[in-house]
């Protein structure tokens, strides 16, 4: 008897472990999209804001709002190329472990650890947002350009376990269907968040 009572309750006390670790996964993927959401409202504000600025004072801030232009234009297509691939994988399915242990993992890495065709379309368009986002810190603002470098940079080396590793095996170091997930979201936030310190810039001159 007693011995039907402890597996009963280590069953119970597993299944409240799993419960709170999924509600637990669960919050922290809809706050970092809730973040995700709030930060692409401030950007669509910001930059009606800023192309009123240029049509009453264009020689002040036209060439600005041209650079803002693009900046956007390269970052959207970073986000919505990252959505795209979300959309493939069902976060749903994620949280609730429906899938392979690897499924999400195959969409950007080979067997033997290389890009995939999709990983690789994805460096093409990060390197085009990290070009770019240096190109126009022309006042070489250090807080812009460390944060360019480490999120940005596919060329760069990294360090985890003071073993040497790339760029992709950074920002993805948890290979796990939620790991890469939260990694994509968190590539997101940070396309976001380097739009937002560059307004905050040039709206500061």
């Amino acid at each position: 008897m007693k011995t039907k009572l402890v597996v009963c309750f280590l069953a119970f006390y597993i299944c409240n472990v799993q419960s709170q670790y999924k509600y637990s996964s669960f919050n922290s993927h809809q706050s970092i999209k809730q973040a995700i959401n709030v930060s692409s409202d401030v950007i669509k504000a910001r930059t009606l804001d800023f192309e009123k600025k240029a049509e009453q004072k264009p020689l002040m801030f036209h060439q600005v709002k041209i650079k803002i232009g693009e900046l956007n234009r390269l970052s959207n297509n970073v986000v919505s190329y990252v959505e795209k691939l979300q959309k493939e994988v069902d976060s749903q399915r994620i949280l609730y472990e429906l899938l392979d242990e690897d499924h999400y993992q195959k969409v950007l890495f080979t067997p033997l650890g290389h890009l995939t065709s999709k990983g690789k379309k994805l460096k093409i368009k990060i390197d085009s947002l990290h070009n770019y986002s240096a190109k126009i810190n022309i006042h070489r603002l250090t807080h812009l350009d460390d944060f360019i470098e480490n999120n940005f940079n596919t060329k760069a080396d990294f360090y985890e376990d003071e073993t040497q590793i790339n760029y992709f095996d950074h920002r993805f170091y948890d290979k796990t269907n939620y790991g890469i997930m939260m990694a994509m979201n968190y590539l997101l936030l940070d396309v976001k968040t380097f739009q937002l310190l560059y307004f905050g810039t040039v709206m500061s001159y």
